[in-house]
């Protein structure tokens, strides 16, 4: 069966269609999928689902964020719970992709699959992230902003198919990262919203062991993983308290905290005062 849908809202342009979707299936379902569109799915929440997709030699996970070809059939392995997902959707005609990417794989083994139902790209996060705000909150010239989105996130789908593993690896150089491969992890970790990304999940992210990552950062940069994560969730902390009217408590589920007391002790660790001081010495 297919799951169960319903659209919170949308807005389409020539050859695209954007969708908030809530998605709603049993304990013991199967889910059948297929689509004659190129699909992309962000779950905003990074909640892990039970179901995953089976395959002729294997199951595959899914993870945050989703592509699915045009004219995939898949079915899920049975879930193991009642789950409420919700997700933004964004459909792409075959025609108006293919302008896009006109070399697309006659054929989508396991190996391309799971790169497609677990794709880690901060970009292409970003890119669907702000399609959900544009279609949730339309502004001005909302139409023209959601073709200029598409059209970026549809490069970047490419460029991450078109990429040999090798070019997406983070290499080392006498145990010291290139400036390149730095940028690339700082972008992924500043990109990150709603939770606190650890080792583990940057490490997959960089292609390499959690161990070697931890030593080749501080080898570059003299500072740990885990003290560089703290001063950008610092950073975005101080940006949100002095230019937005935010409570303490979206703010701290914002940055990944569990809850706003943790968010206010952590920053007061860290900076010596309070978000409230920090945000009434900023604005006074």
């Amino acid at each position: 069966m297919r799951a169960r849908e319903n659209i919170v809202a949308q807005m389409a342009v020539p050859g695209v269609t954007v969708q908030l979707m809530d998605y709603r299936w049993s304990a013991g379902e199967q889910i059948t999928y297929s689509e004659r569109d190129f699909v992309v799915l962000y779950r905003p929440y990074n909640t892990q689902v039970t179901v995953a997709a089976r395959t002729d030699a294997r199951l595959l996970d899914f993870g945050q964020l989703m592509f699915f070809p045009a004219d995939l059939s898949i079915k899920t392995a049975a879930a193991n719970v009642n789950e409420l997902v919700r997700s933004i959707r964004c459909r792409f005609d075959p025609e108006w992709f293919g302008k896009v990417w006109n070399t697309l794989f006659e054929r989508w083994d396991d190996e391309k699959l799971e790169k497609c139902f677990d794709m880690r790209n901060v970009r292409i996060e970003q890119a669907v992230r702000r399609l959900g705000v544009e279609i949730t909150n339309p502004g001005f010239a909302s139409p023209l902003m959601i073709e200029s989105i598409s059209n970026v996130i549809a490069i970047e789908i490419a460029r991450y198919f078109r990429d040999s593993d090798n070019d997406m690896r983070v290499r080392t150089r006498a145990g010291k990262l290139s400036e390149a491969d730095i940028s690339r992890i700082c972008e992924y970790v500043s990109g990150v919203e709603n939770k606190c990304p650890n080792v583990q999940e940057i490490a997959e992210h960089c292609d390499i062991s959690p161990a070697h990552l931890r030593r080749s950062f501080k080898n570059t940069t003299g500072q740990t993983v885990y003290k560089y994560v703290e001063d950008i969730r610092l950073k975005k902390a101080q940006h949100l308290l002095a230019d937005s009217d935010l409570a303490l408590k979206e703010i701290s589920f914002r940055l990944g905290f569990a809850n706003s007391s943790t968010f206010s002790s952590t920053f007061k660790r860290i900076s010596g005062e309070s978000p409230s001081e920090y945000r009434y010495r900023h604005r006074h």
